[in-house]
């Protein structure tokens, strides 16, 4: 069984809840008591983008990143380099992803909700496979990035309507989901350079890639500060902002790996302060 290890690290387990902790968020916010969290769907579509959610994104973005892969070291020490030899067992899981991808969308309940899921499918597919490739193209690569706040957009709109969703807060969402690509990029800025990759991080430069992530940050911090705590904001800073700002500054460009590393725990503590913050909110436990 030892050989077949790469079938569960390909999905990269500390970042299992970057799409599962989303879809916990748009539940609780969705929710008008703790008992909806009884919805079959609710579980199934949290398993779903525990694991072959993560799976099929990481695995098809280990498939086409040969290119640059072999010049990474991150993928020989902190990942594992993806081996063509496994390509046939590859497919075959994601086979069987898309079938049960393809029952669990006949269970939406809303059109708009089963649109927002091919849309996610849409992107995690086309961020690393040619031709459109959105992590080879500038600004794309960070804008595509919205993929990982979808699961929550998709499961509010099949318990609330279109009109009742934040869009100022779906904005924050976006933002700081382009934050977070733009700096797990400053890491690759060399391999990708050295396989002609042209990302946003690669053509700007490290010192002016990690400005435009402070940017992101502040600017999704700003309006969770604004349009749903003022608290919240100032954590949302706190988490991400003064992390990237210490980057910046900081001679010494190796630590922003070091700090890459930290974010899969700051995410989970900032996730989770966000969910706890709408339960008491909506007072869901007394409802």
């Amino acid at each position: 069984m030892k050989q077949f290890d790469w079938v569960f690290t390909i999905s990269r387990p500390r970042f299992w809840p970057y799409l599962a902790g989303p879809w916990a968020v748009g539940m609780v916010t969705a929710s008008n008591s703790i008992s909806d969290f009884k919805s079959s769907l609710f579980w199934i579509g949290f398993l779903f983008f525990l694991w072959p959610a993560n799976f099929f994104l990481y695995g098809l973005n280990d498939y086409a990143d040969g290119d640059t892969d072999k010049y990474n070291p991150k993928k020989q020490q902190y990942e594992n380099l993806y081996q063509t030899n496994q390509n046939t067992i590859l497919w075959i899981i994601f086979a069987l992803i898309a079938v049960l991808a393809g029952i669990f969308i006949c269970f939406f309940p809303t059109v708009e909700s089963q649109i927002v899921f091919v849309i996610w499918v849409l992107f995690s597919t086309f961020y690393s496979v040619p031709p459109l490739r959105f992590k080879a193209r500038l600004l794309m690569d960070s804008c595509s990035n919205v993929l990982y706040i979808l699961p929550g957009i998709m499961v509010f709109l099949m318990f609330e309507p279109l009109a009742k969703l934040s869009w100022p807060l779906v904005v924050a969402a976006w933002v700081w989901a382009m934050g977070m690509h733009l700096f797990s990029a400053l890491p690759d800025i060399k391999s990708d350079r050295s396989a002609k990759v042209k990302t946003t991080a690669v053509w700007l430069g490290f010192k002016k890639a990690t400005l435009l992530t402070m940017a992101y940050y502040s600017t999704a911090a700003l309006l969770c500060g604004l349009y749903a705590n003022i608290w919240l904001g100032v954590l949302a800073f706190l988490c991400y902002g003064m992390p990237t700002t210490y980057i910046y500054f900081s001679k010494n460009t190796e630590s922003v790996f070091l700090l890459y590393k930290k974010f899969p725990f700051i995410n989970l503590f900032f996730g989770a302060t966000l969910f706890i913050y709408v339960i008491f909110k909506h007072n869901l436990l007394f409802s």
